[in-house]
């Protein structure tokens, strides 16, 4: 349900090993729209390649210019080069960009591990 008074968003992209996710939310949380690199029906290693980056943050432009948003607030999560791509992109784009956060998770060597039994 897409309400008319919403001036921004917040967009969140999911870099995982061999795909990326677009959510597209509200301020509260609601996801309003979302796609990824394999709904253009690419398969393995290319759904994280130039191109399909390309044309999925194309498909979320086309979607926010519909709806008529212009500020969005950014969430990266995951570890990815293309990281640098995806934000000279949005930045190319008609929309002002409020917020840059990266959500990186870093383990620092963790908890220890539990001793294997032996019998």
């Amino acid at each position: 349900m897409i309400k008319n008074n919403i001036k921004s968003v917040i967009l969140v992209i999911i870099f995982t090993s061999n795909n990326i996710l677009y959510t597209l939310t509200n301020i509260e949380g609601e996801v309003l729209f979302w796609t990824s690199a394999g709904l253009k029906r690419t398969r393995g290693t290319k759904k994280i390649t130039l191109t399909t980056i390309v044309s999925s943050i194309k498909i979320i432009l086309a979607y926010l210019n519909n709806v008529k948003i212009k500020y969005i607030h950014l969430k990266f999560k995951g570890f990815d080069k293309n990281k640098k791509i995806v934000l000279k992109y949005l930045k190319q784009s008609t929309l002002n960009i409020l917020s840059i956060t990266n959500n990186s998770m870093l383990p620092h060597n963790g908890c220890k591990k539990t001793k294997r039994r032996c019998i």
